[in-house]
């Protein structure tokens, strides 16, 4: 059953730039709302596109007091390359074995995460969410930061 808005976010801790380094959303939390994107893959054309506009962007979701946390299937390995490679500061989580992809119900049935993104207030309830139709979707980043605004 997908997470939905209005529920607890599922909780997790998951590898980021190593199997040793663990980032949980309830420590993110600590320091105010998330948002949480689910993305297919480190180094697809769309991946890349998407998330070298929330790097650029990143500063507006600090203003608002909110942190941002990517998620794949990849490899941390895979995370920490593309992340050097980008310039990507904001954690790439490895969800390796699939489990908060399918607590989140955003596992697409080839094995990868669907794109979506869940904005999650400082109480740990979903506020808002939204899946793409394709993998080749990807959301707009006014309406997320539209949507984190009315989180706050």
């Amino acid at each position: 059953m997908p997470a939905e808005v209005g529920e607890r976010a599922p909780g997790f801790a998951l590898p980021a730039d190593s199997w040793e380094r663990e980032v949980s959303l309830e420590e993110a939390l600590e320091r105010g709302p998330v948002v949480l994107f689910f993305y297919p893959g480190d180094w697809s054309s769309v991946c890349t596109d998407q998330l070298d506009e929330v790097q650029e962007r990143l500063s507006e979701f600090s203003r608002r007091g909110a942190g941002v946390l990517a998620i794949s299937v990849d490899s941390p390995w895979s995370h920490r390359a593309w992340a050097e490679a980008r310039g990507i500061t904001f954690p790439l989580l490895s969800d390796f074995h699939r489990e908060v992809v399918r607590a989140y119900g955003v596992l697409n049935e080839q094995g990868f995460a669907e794109r979506a993104y869940f904005v999650v207030d400082r109480e740990g309830r979903i506020r808002a969410r939204r899946v793409e139709r394709t993998p080749r979707d990807r959301p707009p980043l006014e309406r997320v930061l539209e949507d984190l605004d009315g989180a706050l």
